[in-house]
């Protein structure tokens, strides 16, 4: 991750801090504002609708009562013969015309009064005055308002000449049907009130007209879910709206969805008719219920920019005033080493923080402390170095002793005495080296003497079951080394290598590339199992996380002692495996990368 100026980062933090109170307070007052504005639309939707249903129920129930006042009235079974035949005479066309224009008064319920026989006559009384013959094209409406037996039959919107008096252009008109009773209650016709469309949904019309653009869009459809209003637009319009009628059945009053026409977001109100069964449908597109929402957050957005503006000066500022003496001080110590530590002294410069002048300060006490402290803090580095590599590698002596005694007295009780004495001789030589403490640092050569004798024993004490070879690179023998640094390796191969039917075989070879040399010891043993080597692996990493001697038991050597020697010489800078070769046997190998060329170039 890129790390940030100390600047940028508190530059950053203002300004954030400012944009989360600007912009929750947006979030909060569009969301409530929004809320409201809604919650208001809706509720003047509904008042819309309210009012709309109950213009267009008024029309109709003046439909409705206009023709049960014919039906009921008995100066118009007077004036009918028994055989309700209407075509007998013009006397007979005037008095019913007259008759229908009382019953539907001074405020003309009903535009059109249309009276049918079952003979294929109607009389009509209204915009149209006449005795016809029936066209049979509202056969359909006469026949279903004849089996509802005196209950009414409202039409859907129709669009007609017929009561036109100029003939020139259509006009639509609704028409509510009922049948006609004689003085003896039986049905002997059907009576048609009509009156037109734009009476019936005046009420709507106005609203539109009025309000233009900003019109909700109203929809007012029938029991079957057909529209009829608006009425004079397209089949094919129509039916595009019929997805309207469909988000009507839910219980919802108020609804929320997506446009089937335009595929934006609006709010509908709804409300049924229990009379005629209309249900009314009130739209409006979010974008104009919350244009005045958007309207203000338009004036917010500048408030917030100008408020931006000044957060951003104000915070750079601030930011700046904290930061420049940092830098100040950051210019000092790149110019102060180790040569000149305390020397340079840190000159005055005015702060507006406490806490920044205290750091000058704590910053010049350092400075005159770490020189005191720098010379002892490297003496005593080099002294710990020396303690821990004469500590670990006393932690052999006793190891490689109590061995090479078991051995020796194995010898005795089988009466070698010559080995014993070559046994004896070489053990000397063997404790010389180990315990002499004038130096920890060998060449290569000599620790392979060393493990050349060590390896003599050992054949002597397991004969012809043991077999050993050396073979390293005469290059390599004057590479500085700890001492006892390849015999614990050996040892380990020896002990887990026998771990199996004898002949064992113990080699010690190297190998030299470009940039590296190495010293791998391999047996023909099992080899290391894999909890050994999670084992191996956990100890060298609890040693590196926890500095300092490794537990170790007298009986035996650990990989870990070798590894942290070797680490503590070499500086880290090491090779060092263990592992199984292809044939499934034990290799530990140790060994450095080359320093410099001239390193390289003599080897």
């Amino acid at each position: 991750m890129k790390s940030r100026s100390l600047q940028s980062k508190l530059f950053f933090a203002y300004i954030s801090l400012a944009c989360l109170i600007l912009f929750s307070f947006a979030v909060f007052f569009y969301a409530f504002v929004s809320r409201q504005l809604k919650q208001s639309q809706i509720s003047a939707m509904n008042t819309l609708n309210s009012s709309f249903q109950t213009q267009v129920d008024s029309a109709i129930r003046n439909l409705d009562a206009v023709s049960v006042n014919i039906n009921y009235s008995n100066q118009s079974k007077t004036i009918l013969d028994n055989s309700f035949n209407l075509n007998i005479s013009s006397d007979m066309l005037s008095a019913m015309s007259d008759l229908f224009i009382s019953l539907s008064g001074t405020e003309l319920k009903a535009d059109q009064v249309n009276l049918y026989d079952f003979s294929g006559y109607v009389l009509e009384a209204g915009i149209s005055t006449i005795v016809k013959k029936t066209d049979g094209s509202k056969d359909e409406w006469i026949e279903a308002a004849r089996e509802l037996e005196g209950k009414k039959v409202l039409t859907p919107p129709y669009c007609t000449r017929e009561y036109t008096k100029t003939a020139t252009y259509d006009q639509w008109f609704i028409s509510l049907y009922r049948s006609f009773n004689n003085q003896y209650k039986r049905g002997v016709g059907v009576i048609e009130t009509a009156k037109q469309c734009k009476s019936v949904f005046k009420s709507i019309i106005t609203y539109k007209k009025k309000n233009h653009e900003d019109a909700a869009s109203i929809y007012v459809f029938d029991s079957n879910g057909d529209l009829i209003y608006p009425y004079d637009i397209s089949q094919e319009y129509k039916a595009a709206l019929q997805p309207y009628y469909e988000l009507t059945k839910g219980d919802d009053s108020a609804l929320t969805f997506i446009s089937p026409l335009t595929g934006k977001t609006e709010y509908a109100a709804e409300a049924v008719s229990s009379y005629t069964g209309y249900t009314y449908l009130t739209i409006q597109p979010e974008s104009v219920v919350l244009a005045p929402v958007y309207n203000l957050l338009r004036i917010l957005a500048a408030i917030v920019a100008l408020f931006l503006t000044v957060s951003i000066f104000i915070s750079y500022r601030l930011s700046r005033s904290v930061v420049k003496p940092v830098k100040h001080l950051k210019h000092i110590i790149q110019r102060m080493e180790l040569d000149t530590l305390g020397q340079e002294k840190v000159t005055a410069y005015p702060v507006s923080v406490n806490e920044l002048e205290e750091l000058y300060q704590a910053f010049q006490l350092m400075s005159d402390n770490l020189k005191d402290s720098m010379e002892q803090l490297t003496q005593a580095k080099e002294q710990e170095l020396r303690a821990r590599s004469m500590a670990l590698q006393t932690q052999i002596n006793p190891h490689f002793y109590y061995n090479t005694l078991s051995s020796i007295i194995v010898l005795a009780e089988n009466g070698d005495s010559q080995t014993v004495v070559k046994m004896c001789r070489n053990l000397s030589q063997i404790m010389r080296y180990i315990t002499s403490t004038a130096e920890t640092t060998v060449t290569l050569k000599d620790e392979l003497d060393y493990v050349q004798k060590y390896l003599y024993c050992m054949k002597v004490r397991y004969q012809s079951s043991l077999n050993y070879s050396i073979d390293v690179d005469e290059r390599l023998l004057s590479q500085p080394v700890p001492k006892l640094i390849i015999q614990p390796i050996v040892e380990n191969a020896i002990r887990y290598g026998s771990d199996c039917a004898p002949p064992w075989n113990i080699s010690v070879t190297s190998i030299v590339t470009h940039g590296s040399w190495q010293i791998e010891v391999s047996d023909t043993g099992p080899g290391f199992t894999e909890e050994a080597k999670e084992r191996i692996t956990a100890n060298i990493m609890k040693a590196i996380q926890n500095p300092g001697l490794p537990e170790l038991k007298i009986n035996g050597l650990g990989t870990v002692n070798v590894y942290l020697r070797w680490k503590i010489f070499c500086k880290g800078d090491i090779i060092f495996r263990y592992g199984n070769n292809t044939d499934g046997h034990g290799v530990v190998s140790i060994g450095r990368y080359f320093q410099n060329k001239e390193d390289t170039e003599t080897v």
